[in-house]
């Protein structure tokens, strides 16, 4: 168990810490669609890492990502009616921790879910926890999903059209790291037991999971090779995106891998998240890879198209990675935030693009 603690503390360095001096490998970069100039958002002198992304009912665009500044790290969010002018920034928690990689959601009675997960740096213990709000403002006081001395990480909310909330994880509960998942059915007050998604010698992290219009479950992550370690998460060539489908969020497909091919394994495809565009149905994967780009890219692809064609969301020489996209109230367009450097350091943009 400490040896997995120590492992993981020093992840969470590499990630935060190190990933700006690290040199991924490139490739050939394909057609890129019409985009939007970067809006920063984060305008703190901190660092900041892990943003989420919604369209709530008010109208309005709510973001929160992770920023590390002199009291600590923790989760902090803002809203803007059009994407591109942001509210003054809010807080959604204080310590004790350091919280990380924050997931947003809603449900039909206007409530803000979020979901996260802490690290407990003296104890190396990292877990789920989760909070709601009213207005996006006041949060209630946090409540752990997912409490144990395994690796607990990366969580994903989503709330589906029967309003239950969703939460889905990685954990190294299992000697690997394989997801799992809880369910509310009362807005978040309950959650039951943790369910095991996944079950394979791999290494499954980073998992997003949404409803779409007919139903049907779509659930993508990052697969590493067997025995890959969270110190290789940002260096493991083995990285590919997989998704897997379900018609009850129980029963789960084999995965099949989603990012291009690489049978040389010299790419890293990490990071997914997976939407529906409302007026084609169509389904889209957005991820962060290393084929156009040896810094990282943000890549986009019609699930339906051939798997070696994609777009590219970011085009600059810059370091840029962990993307989140919510549609806009203009039909076919869509806003993305995610990370970048081109400033120096690491702050959260946004951007509108046409599909």
């Amino acid at each position: 168990m400490k040896e997995r603690s120590r492992i993981f503390l020093l992840t969470i360095l590499l990630i935060v810490i190190l990933w700006p001096d690290w040199i991924l490998t490139a490739s050939t970069s394909r057609a890129e669609p019409q985009l939007s100039a970067p809006v920063r958002i984060s305008d703190d002198n901190g660092e900041d890492e892990d943003p989420s992304v919604m369209l709530a009912r008010d109208g309005r665009f709510y973001v929160a990502w992770s920023s590390k500044r002199q009291d600590g790290v923790n989760i902090h969010i803002k809203s803007s009616e059009d994407g591109r002018t942001w509210s003054t920034v809010g807080r959604v928690t204080i310590g004790p921790g350091e919280d990380y990689y924050p997931s947003l959601a809603q449900t039909r009675d206007g409530t803000f879910h979020i979901a996260w997960f802490r690290l407990e740096r003296a104890q190396g213990d990292t877990d789920i926890w989760y909070s709601r709000s009213q207005d996006a403002r006041t949060w209630s006081t946090p409540i752990p999903i997912a409490n144990s001395p395994n690796v607990e990480w990366a969580p994903s909310i989503h709330a589906d059209s029967r309003d239950a909330l969703h939460i889905v994880w990685s954990s190294g509960k299992t000697g690997n790291r394989e997801l799992y998942g809880s369910r509310s059915d009362d807005g978040g007050l309950c959650w039951s037991p943790e369910r095991r998604i996944t079950q394979s010698d791999e290494e499954d992290d980073f998992p997003h999971m949404i409803e779409t219009s007919d139903g049907e479950w779509i659930l993508a992550w990052t697969r590493y090779r067997k025995g890959s370690t969270l110190d290789e998460i940002i260096s493991d060539t083995s990285a590919e995106i997989v998704i897997a489908r379900s018609w009850d969020s129980l029963n789960w497909s084999v995965p099949q891998v989603s990012s291009p091919k690489d049978e040389k394994r010299r790419q890293i495809d990490f990071l997914p998240f997976v939407f529906e565009d409302a007026a084609s149905r169509q389904l889209y994967l957005s991820w962060t890879s290393s084929r156009s780009n040896s810094l990282g890219n943000i890549l986009l692809r019609n699930l339906a198209s051939e798997q070696s064609v994609y777009s590219l969301l970011t085009t600059e020489r810059t370091r840029d990675y962990s993307s989140k996209i919510a549609p806009t109230k203009t039909p076919g367009q869509y806003l993305m935030v995610w990370v970048s450097d081109r400033e120096g350091t690491r702050k959260i943009y946004s951007r509108t693009f046409h599909l």
